[in-house]
């Protein structure tokens, strides 16, 4: 039987009976019917899709927040939250997902040679109970969009929210049977990774059951990703803005109940500063308000099970046994459900529980370093290594020691958080592989090479283009581009440039191409927007757009404006932000016939 219970009363919510052994059948072959032609699905559909989800979240944004916040305790205004954030994640990837997918010439001794993207099949996603639809929206968002298909094997405390994810995902008009939410027992879990419609599988939750996971899909040689167990350090150097950094430190640790692989745990400071970081820290600790989660003014609700509580007190025990100074909390709180004081360690130091293992619950360990290097190596002295904090008013110790840190993510003052526009993931027994930006799409995509001969000997190696060899593209409103370097001779350079001219006041419509872009005003000037960012420019300014980033340029001077533009390929498309519609920027004409549209 699988239950869903409300941490912060104990009560039963909801039972549920395991799925069948032939329902579970079914759905896998489902599935795989659905992803073969799902992955033929043109990206631009794909991506519709996301936009679709992308409001289904939001427009039952309160319900599922509410529904977050009664089955795993999270605070409802984290819980909001974390429901946007999801919204925010598929939207990302709705406009970004054609620009990462794009081929990626190669050059090479073949006539023609890139790198191609191909989805790898039905994903198992094996998802934790501490960010029900976040944990599984990170992962589900770019798999969509790269033409997987998907079996979610939730946590078993939170079988109302899997059921709530694929009522979200039927709302959207996901294809059926691309996506299927299985409540089945944990035991279950090896038979699916065994399956041969089973392409691969990833999986977030504790180092131990990651262990296991690996084992099984290395046996069945299965592409897997573990987002696994941390215990990420928070290092205080003495030239750091103490009152800012103790501020941050305890959203840092208290965020989620404290139930966060990404939490800051263990607080390194430097001695000089110490004092005045624990005096601070202390004071916001005491600003927290420990209540029902369905309450606005909560920011600590119940851990989400009992034996977290239990684990979590043992631990706060062994350190304080061990020598630790205890200086807020320390224990349960007498109520009905699994709440837990905000707890504040001092003097922690390695051998402690609080210093050696990972704590998963409102517990603070703050460790005193004598010097900044000193700080660095008791960070790093740890099993784990998923995200790092490092607070400093010097670039370049930021610079020194953000390299040092054995982590797979450092955020320099500021606290670790995800975000889909930056790879996400840890090392050491933190895991291994890459959720979110391009890194997280293609780890479900086999990376394939296509090579096509032989190599073709062009006329000349001349790279000089006569005037008569170009053809001028007059684009509607007052754009005027030249091409001058197209697909023909692009496998001598790699690259393709040309200019565009913009009578006062015109501009092109915003858009993103599938390789960077570099733009240099050579007369004139302009307002740019490069990913939501407004810049002005004027002759002699430069700027870099990444791939699939929406960018255009804008003529606010009097006279005419000249842009000189160089992409980093050559087989380059441009998708148009408002339409979604994605056309070639050059054709493979002959030399002589380069063209644009």
């Amino acid at each position: 039987m699988i239950r869903s219970v409300n941490p912060a009363t104990g009560e039963q919510l909801a039972t549920f009976d395991p799925d069948s052994d032939a329902s579970v059948d079914e759905r896998l072959t489902t599935a795989t019917e659905a992803q073969a032609v799902w992955r033929q699905t043109p990206v631009g559909e794909r991506t519709e899709l996301l936009r679709r989800i992308a409001r289904s979240l939001r427009d039952k944004s309160e319900d599922l927040a509410l529904l977050i916040s009664q089955e795993m305790g999270k605070p409802l205004t984290e819980a909001r939250a974390e429901i946007e954030k999801c919204a925010i994640t598929c939207e990302y990837y709705a406009t970004n997902a054609i620009g990462f997918l794009a081929d990626q010439p190669v050059r090479s001794n073949a006539g023609q040679s890139r790198i191609v993207y191909d989805p790898l099949g039905v994903v198992l996603a094996v998802m934790p109970w501490n960010y029900p639809f976040w944990q599984f929206f990170r992962f589900a968002a770019p798999a969509l969009a790269a033409g997987n298909g998907i079996v979610l094997k939730h946590a078993n405390s939170v079988p109302q929210s899997a059921l709530a994810i694929a009522a979200v995902l039927h709302a959207a008009g996901t294809p059926e049977g691309l996506v299927q939410v299985l409540l089945v027992e944990t035991k279950k879990v090896a038979e699916l990774i065994a399956d041969d419609r089973i392409a691969a599988v990833t999986f977030t939750g504790s180092t131990e059951v990651g262990t296991i996971i690996a084992s099984q899909a290395g046996a069945a040689l299965k592409k897997q990703v573990l987002e696994l167990g941390g215990s990420d350090p928070y290092v205080v150097l003495a030239d750091a803005d103490v009152q800012a950094a103790a501020e941050t430190a305890v959203k840092a640790r208290f965020i989620n109940v404290g139930q966060s692989c990404v939490n800051a745990k263990r607080f390194i400071v430097e001695e000089a500063v110490a004092d005045e970081f624990v005096d601070a820290f202390c004071a916001a600790t005491d600003r927290l308000v420990v209540g029902d989660p369905l309450d606005a003014r909560t920011t600590i609700g119940p851990l989400a099970r009992a034996d977290l509580r239990v684990t979590l007190h043992e631990q706060t025990r062994r350190s304080v046994e061990a020598g630790a100074k205890l200086l807020r909390g320390g224990g349960p709180v007498d109520r009905p459900g699994y709440y837990y004081q905000p707890t504040v360690l001092d003097h922690v130091v390695p051998g402690m529980a609080a210093f050696d293992e990972e704590t998963f619950g409102p517990l603070a360990a703050i460790t005193r370093a004598a010097n900044a290097d000193e700080a660095i190596r008791l960070a790093n002295q740890t099993e784990f290594g998923l995200g790092a904090a490092l607070w400093t008013s010097d670039p370049d110790k930021a610079e020194q020691y953000s390299r040092r840190l054995d982590a797979g993510a450092v955020f320099v003052n500021g606290m670790v958080v995800s975000d889909p526009r930056l790879p996400f993931g840890g090392i050491k027994r933190s895991g291994y592989g890459r959720e979110l930006g391009p890194h997280g799409m293609r780890e479900f995509m086999n990376t394939k090479t296509v090579w096509v001969g032989p190599a073709s000997t062009p006329e000349s190696e001349c790279l000089v283009i006569r005037p008569g060899q170009t053809e001028i593209f007059d684009r509607g409103n007052g754009v005027v581009t030249t091409p001058y370097v197209g697909s023909w001779n692009a496998t001598h350079n790699g690259v393709t440039t040309g200019t565009t001219t913009f009578k006062a006041g015109t501009q092109i419509p915003l858009h993103s191409h599938n390789v960077e872009e570099s733009v240099l005003i050579l007369r004139g000037s302009a307002v740019a927007v490069i990913g939501g960012e407004r810049v002005e420019l004027k002759a002699g300014d430069a700027t870099w757009v990444p791939a699939g980033v929406p960018h255009h340029f804008l003529n606010v001077g009097d006279d005419e404006m000249t842009i000189y533009w160089v992409y980093g390929g050559r087989a380059v498309t441009r998708t148009l932000t408002e339409t979604g519609i994605t056309v070639a920027h050059l054709s493979d004409g002959d030399r002589g016939a380069v063209t644009t549209r």
